[in-house]
């Protein structure tokens, strides 16, 4: 199915794409609406108006995605709304700062390539990570729901078995180009969710009620110290300098208007809306990124399609919020995370030299270490670099900053990504 809409044409993969990000979306969403209070309707409402409104921007299927760390450390210390909201504000501001006075374009000429490299890899292998916990160790619904499948006695975890049969079919439909791979991975877990939830579920249409407030002045010195402080690296590695790498990538000259500088003001904005009206901190994710690209998003029609989906549960199933997200089996999400993750290992190792290749391992190798902190990692990366820099130009050494790749390595590049196919 081909249509065109204004400069842009709407084809089947467009909507397969358009799905490939929700495995980061939906289970933070739903723990920061569970366990710290969101308000379900603000979330989901303002994540899919950025969507389409940036995407259009940019003119590329840009993401939308939590702040993951900050997200990870609200749901860990249980922090009430009002710091969530302080903290999507001190971000907002932090981040126009550095847009406005040019300070991202001095981090672009700090950060070289390699060490943006060494953050895709790194967060390839944590969204491995989240997808061997989805899969294996989650509870087969996001409400909470646990499912068993009796095989020859045995009681098999139903997330294990819905993770395998639907990995091995995605696998095979992104092979066949004319169907929408992830949109038929979903629609299995959708359908088999729905067989588990059975007759239980109580829908309630409507949106949640809207109780908008100003984060108090107390709410900001937690807000910084515990959420702000180890998130903003991270978006200034991951979510501005990566992405624009990984846009320029994927799109080449589409992407003329994803630059760090124009992503940090995007960032800022949309993290505004979440700190005035208490919804999802949010960020332009690389992973993201390579989920919608690989899975077929080519136009910002994809995210357009996502936004106007989110924006109608926001509003028609505010009331219903774990319900609707209880659609979804972990299971589900997990192999989408798995794609997206093996996705962005491939990305990070296409390096044009050893001494790069080299570069990126480090800070992958260090982020892992310390927990998966790309932040860490990225600064033990840039240690390294400029470190090296210095001790070649007073003369004691002379690294290989340009000795190509032997075309072997390309070679195995080339055919990891005949192995893992893209939509």
């Amino acid at each position: 199915m081909k249509l065109r809409v204004g400069p842009y044409q709407w084809t089947g993969r467009e909507l397969n794409g358009a799905l490939g990000d929700l495995g980061v979306l939906l289970p933070l969403e739903a723990a920061l609406i569970a366990i710290n209070g969101l308000n379900p309707t603000t979330t989901l409402l303002g994540v899919g108006i950025i969507y389409i409104l940036s995407g259009f921007y940019f003119r590329i299927p840009m993401p939308v995605q939590p702040l993951k760390a900050l997200s990870a450390l609200a749901i860990a210390h249980h922090s009430p709304p009002g710091v969530i909201a302080a903290a999507a504000l001190l971000m907002a501001g932090f981040l126009f700062a550095l847009s406005a006075t040019r300070g991202i374009k001095l981090l672009e000429k700090i950060v070289p390539i390699p060490v943006v490299r060494g953050v895709q890899i790194g967060l390839g292998f944590l969204l491995l990570k989240s997808a061997y916990q989805m899969v294996f160790l989650k509870p087969f619904l996001l409400s909470g729901q646990k499912a068993h499948v009796n095989v020859a006695s045995l009681a098999i975890p139903g997330g294990v078995l819905l993770g395998l049969v639907s990995v091995v079919l995605l696998f095979v439909l992104l092979r066949l180009k004319s169907i929408p791979a992830a949109l038929v991975v979903a629609a299995v877990g959708i359908v088999t969710a729905l067989f588990t939830l059975g007759g239980d579920a109580v829908w309630r249409i409507g949106p949640a009620p809207l109780n908008l407030s100003l984060p108090s002045a107390g709410d900001f010195w937690p807000a910084l110290v515990l959420l702000v402080v180890p998130q903003l690296p991270l978006t200034l590695a991951n979510s501005v300098i990566a992405t624009a790498d990984a846009a320029k990538a994927y799109f080449g000259g589409k992407a003329e208007r994803a630059t760090p500088t124009r992503i940090a003001m995007s960032i800022a904005l949309g993290n505004l809306w979440a700190g005035l009206t208490g919804g999802l901190p949010n960020c332009h994710g690389c992973g993201g990124l390579t989920a919608h690209y690989r899975l077929g998003a080519r136009t910002p029609l994809a995210t357009a399609f996502l936004g106007v989906m989110l924006i109608g549960v926001a509003l028609l199933f505010g009331r219903s919020a774990m319900e609707i997200r209880s659609l979804l089996p972990a299971a589900t999400l997990g192999v989408l995370l798995f794609y997206v993750g093996v996705q962005h290992i491939i990305l990070g190792v296409n390096v044009d030299s050893t001494v790069q290749l080299a570069l990126a391992a480090v800070v992958a190798v260090v982020s892992m270490a310390f927990g998966g902190n790309l932040a860490v990692g990225a600064a033990a990366g840039l240690a390294v670099y400029w470190g090296a820099r210095l001790v070649a130009r007073k003369g004691r050494w002379q690294p290989a900053v340009a000795s190509p790749q032997k075309p072997a390595f390309k070679r195995v590049v080339a055919a990891l990504e005949r192995v893992v196919p893209s939509a």
